[in-house]
């Protein structure tokens, strides 16, 4: 009888000591694989909140009008200072909204082609709405990354997701002939200040926008030497924010100091290693994953305070910028529905059906869009500055491709008209 009780707590201790051990065993295994994650935070909320872009115009209706404290002669602001503005209750504010301070700067022009790409706007800081009148409120400036200034404006805040992803490792020393490519267009030393170089963990402009990349994309940049000497790779850049004719670039890594006018190439998501001739070596997708309406700036947040009045539906030929029919009327109504509106916006998004390769599309459907805004400008008077455009190409096809009666509707410019 003792030896079978000696037996059995011999059996016990062994089998603790065996538990103890392999939950020893599982919180290093978590502790390991926690710290040997791949994803990394590459887009925080300091890059969201704090980096400036480029674009055409922005609604400026609140307005940071006055000081709201004692010390009348302070003329920057920052974290915990009051401020007033000029809209309140009657408004549809309320206490504790969140709005955006933002400045707006200089234009912008592309350094080659000298086209506007935009007004430089500058993400200043987060604030408060601590107390609310009718025709005003104060509000309380918190997380500010640039001083803030009477005469400042801002909008409400709508939060983004910040970007937690493995970072793009691309291994090709060639780069490929068919991959979309922009150039480096601006480079932001500090409030609106350009700059010559740019390293990591700077903002620079690339002249490819919505519709070609969105938030999340990676790009890779390179420089031409010479004409007879292969392209230099020097280095990786992220998608923060994204615009009609641009987009602003975080960069990740620089082998060398970037400049403007250096190329910028869109990679996917994931690029795969490789070398060339090996698969997955050298297979770009052409065009990224595009946005959602919810992310596209002005029509989705001015546009959808004034809700839609006019949808139209533009149908073009196979593989031309030529509409089907005459659309007069409908180009006619739209002028008639904007005349005398303070505040309109016409939207034109273009796309086209899935027969040929997808960078000749997207430009195809640049096209598309380009000949309806130059009919509304040229024959029908509407202000350019009030159009915004989009093109698609097949991404994103509104109707199956499948058949040939699905694909004609594919080929198409849709017209949204919102005005107030």
């Amino acid at each position: 009888m003792k030896k079978l009780l000696v037996f059995v707590i011999f059996v016990l201790l062994t089998a603790t000591l065996a538990l103890d051990a392999q939950e020893s065993k599982k919180i290093m295994n978590i502790q390991k694989a926690y710290v040997f994650l791949e994803e990394e935070m590459l887009v925080n909320d300091t890059d969201l909140n704090c980096s400036y872009f480029i674009k055409d115009r922005m609604p400026q209706d609140i307005r940071i009008v006055a000081n709201h404290s004692v010390t009348s002669e302070r003329k920057s602001f920052t974290d915990h200072d009051d401020l007033v503005i000029n809209r309140g209750a009657k408004d549809g504010l309320k206490e504790g909204d969140m709005l955006l301070v933002i400045s707006q700067g200089r234009v912008i022009r592309h350094p080659r082609n000298h086209d506007r790409l935009g007004h430089y706007f500058l993400k200043k800081s987060l604030a408060q709405i601590t107390c609310l009148y009718d025709e005003q409120a104060v509000i309380r400036l918190q997380k500010g990354c640039n001083p803030v200034h009477v005469g400042d404006f801002a909008i409400l805040h709508k939060p983004e997701e910040t970007v937690f992803a493995k970072r793009a490792d691309y291994k090709l020393c060639r780069i490929p002939s068919d991959a979309v490519s922009g150039l480096v267009v601006y480079a932001d030393l500090s409030l609106g200040v350009p700059a010559e170089l740019s390293a990591d963990t700077q903002y620079v402009t690339v002249d490819l926008g919505e519709g070609v990349v969105g938030r999340g994309a990676f790009l890779l940049f390179y420089r031409k030497l010479a004409s007879d000497l292969p392209p230099l790779i020097i280095g990786l850049g992220i998608v923060i924010h994204s615009e009609n004719t641009n987009s602003t670039v975080k960069i990740l890594d620089a082998g060398s100091d970037m400049r403007v006018g250096d190329h910028a190439l869109v990679l996917p998501r994931a690029a795969a290693p490789g070398k060339p001739g090996q698969a997955g070596g050298d297979e770009l997708p052409v065009v990224d994953d595009l946005p959602g309406d919810a992310e596209e700036g002005l029509p989705g947040e001015e546009g959808a305070a004034m809700g839609a009045a006019l949808n139209y539906s533009i149908l073009f030929e196979f593989d031309t910028d030529r509409p089907i029919a005459d659309h007069a009327a409908d180009y006619t109504a739209i002028r008639d529905f904007i005349a005398g509106k303070s505040e309109y916006l016409v939207t034109l998004r273009g796309y086209t059906c899935s027969i040929g390769g997808e960078e000749y599309n997207l430009r195809l459907s640049s096209r598309r869009v380009e000949a309806i805004k130059k009919i509304l400008t040229a024959q029908y008077g509407i202000d350019p500055g009030h159009i915004e455009t989009y093109f698609y190409g097949e991404k994103d096809p509104q109707f199956d491709n499948s058949t040939e009666v699905e694909r004609r509707k594919n080929r198409l410019v849709k017209i949204e008209v919102n005005g107030r």
